[in-house]
Parts: structure tokens; sequence; C-alpha cells
């Protein structure tokens, strides 16, 4: 008999019109969790309490597409198209009220559970743990009220939840040593989704090192803008590929600029996804995650194109940050210190292409070994 296991978090599936409350990163995180509760024998279930964006228009058609469109078994909160402020707050209230309910009645006592955190959620399990007394298994990727403004009350039941939660998945080795010292609870450190990609490109034999940018185009994080800056610091045989959104105009002018009086040449190719998106970075050499080292963000969670672009059996390049250089694959990353363009083209250019190195046997490890430990805390 397999094991029935309840995923709560903020979801949607990719590709939804619908576009409910969610963010790629944790639905890439959740989709692999997901994958690997199926593999060690578990039933899944995700709980979705994701209300609807203000910019979907709700009709038939809709309804019919996200269960046409859903890949996994996914319970959502029934939703709806709000227009003002006291609808939107209606909407939201009966989404968390919602997902009480039916963690009061569809939960049984002492069932194991897994919460991906948000502090959004931590009242709503609270309530219905102290009235069912399930038991808690925390996601804690981030913890909010240390990396960014959040209310008093909701700074309150974050650290409710994690004090009350029974075991927990941390995303970094950092979070560990942060968040488990309140008691010695059963604990795994999973890093993101350590999947290996089937090859379905290599890099052409141009006589070039093609290095590749990945991710949100953002001016805050910063990461697709120092690694344009490092061009002017690299040779003529290198050249940056470029693929993601965001501010898309401030790039492209950027590119222009950079490209008008370096030897290193950028270029952008948009937004590219799934097979796409693979064979693009399985093109490059190199993969680059270079936001900014000094945000306060940054050693929160662990960055997620690294272990997408290792997956995909490339080299990377990173500003040096705790929580990677410390971790399991730390050795597999090439580090700079500082966010200035010339130290980031000198670590690129420090990167040695070794094929004795098997990138990919060692994500193929660590999957094996959360599995296993997912495993041990489950049966």
């Amino acid at each position: 008999m397999k094991n029935k296991i309840k995923y709560v978090g903020f979801y949607d599936e990719q590709n939804s019109k619908k576009k409910r409350v969610s963010s790629l990163a944790a639905t890439n995180k959740m989709d692999y969790i997901y994958d690997s509760l199926q593999e060690i024998g578990c039933e899944v279930c995700i709980v979705s309490p994701s209300w609807f964006n203000d910019s979907c228009v709700l009709d038939s058609k809709l309804i019919n597409e996200e269960n046409q469109l859903k890949k996994k078994n996914v319970k959502f909160v029934p939703s709806s198209f709000t227009s003002n402020k006291l609808t939107r707050v209606l909407k939201i209230a009966f989404s968390l009220l919602w997902l009480i309910s039916y963690l009061v009645f569809f939960v049984k006592k002492g069932e194991k559970i897994i919460v991906y955190h948000s502090p959004w959620l931590a009242f709503p399990v609270l309530l219905a743990k102290r009235i069912k007394k399930f038991y808690l298994i925390l996601e804690v990727e981030e913890i909010y009220h240390d990396v960014s403004s959040i209310s008093k009350i909701f700074t309150f039941f974050e650290k409710k939840i994690i004090d009350k939660a029974d075991a927990f998945l941390f995303s970094t080795d950092l979070l560990q040593e942060k968040v488990n010292h309140i008691k010695d609870k059963p604990n795994i450190i999973i890093y993101g989704n350590y999947k290996v990609y089937e090859t379905l490109n290599v890099p052409s034999n141009d006589g070039k090192v093609h290095l590749v940018y990945a991710g949100i185009i953002d001016s805050h994080k910063a990461g697709v803008f120092n690694a344009l800056e490092s061009c002017k610091f690299l040779p003529s045989n290198y050249i940056l590929n470029i693929v993601g959104f965001g501010e898309v105009e401030k790039l492209q002018k950027q590119i222009l600029e950079v490209n008008s009086d370096s030897a290193c040449k950028a270029y952008f190719y948009g937004e590219k996804k799934g097979e796409e998106y693979i064979k693009f970075c399985q093109a490059c050499h190199i993969g680059l995650s270079t936001q900014n080292i000094d945000g306060e963000y940054v050693n929160s969670s662990f960055p997620s194109k690294i272990l997408s672009y290792l997956g995909m059996g490339l080299k990377v390049v990173s500003c040096k940050i705790d929580c990677v250089s410390n971790s399991k694959i730390g050795e597999l990353v090439v580090y700079y210190n500082k966010n200035k363009p010339k130290e980031i083209a000198e670590a690129i250019l420090n990167v040695s292409f070794d094929k004795s190195i098997d990138i990919k046997s060692q994500i193929r490890k660590l999957d094996t070994d959360f599995k296993e430990q997912l495993k041990s805390l489950l049966y």
C-alpha cells in the first residue's frame, strides 16, 4: 500500500493561462520533490491555496483548460477574478480559510504532510495542526523576516511555525545551522532540483568559448548586467549568450554599448523554455550565476540556476557565497569574490575543462541520497 502524502504550497501548473499566484522557482522545486516522492512509492497530492492573479478573467474555457493541463494530482482552491481591493482581500481570506478546512477535514491525526514555507501559510497551517495534530514537515527555502521587511504579525507566525514543525527540508546548510538548533529535529538538506538532463546538444567546434546567462533580467539582483560588464575584460574567443525575461529594453541597450568597444560580444535570444532551453544551454561551455554578492537574499536560498547548469553538464562561475561554497557541490564551481567585472572575467578565464570531473555523476548522487533520506523520514 502506498504512503499517501499531502504537499501544501502556492503551486500552479506551468503554462496555465489562469495564472495563480506562484513563483517559477518554487513550482520547479515542488515538481522535483513531487516526482521524488512518487519514485520512493508515495501517492502525492499537491494542495494549492493559490488564488488567481487579478489579470485572470474567469470563464468556462479556462476551467476546462486547467483540468486538462493537470499533469499532477493537484487540489486547487476555488478562486475568481477580482477587480478591487475589497474583493481581492475576500479572495485571499477565502483561500486561507479553504486551506484550514481542507487540512482539518482531510488530514488525519499523526499524518505526515509537507508544507512549502510561506508567511501566508503559517497561521492556517498552525491552526489546523493544533486541531488535527498532524506531523508537519516544513520546507524552508528562506526565513522571510531575515531577508525582507514583513509585518510583525507575519514575523510572529513565521517564528511560531518554525518552532512547531516536527521536521524540516532546508534549502541550504546555513539554514540548517540557523534553525535546527531550536531542537534536534529530523531534517534533510535539498539545494534544489537534482535533475540530470539528457544530452540533447553540444557546443559547436568553432574555437569559441560560449558563456550563457539564463534567468531573470533584473537591475536589483543584477546578475545579467554583471555578466555583461565582464565582457569588457574577456578576449574575442569568448561569447556571452543571454536568455531570460524582465528588463529587456535596458539589457538590449547595454548590450549595444558593451559590444561597441569589447572584444567579447554578447547576444540576447529572448526567453526559452523546455527542450529548447536545454539545447540552448548545452550548446555552451560555462553557465554564469553572477547576481550581486552583497544582496540581502544571497545566502537565504541556493541559486537554482547553478544546479540547472550542472545538471546539463556545464561548468559554472558564481559569486562566492557561503551557501554555495560550503555545499556538497561547492568544489564544482569557480568563484569570484567581488562584484567587479574584471574579477568575474578572471574567474571565467580560470575555468578548467578537465574532462575527468564527471559533473553529472555528482548531481546524480545528490539525487539518490535525497530520495534515500526522504524515504527514511516518511516510512
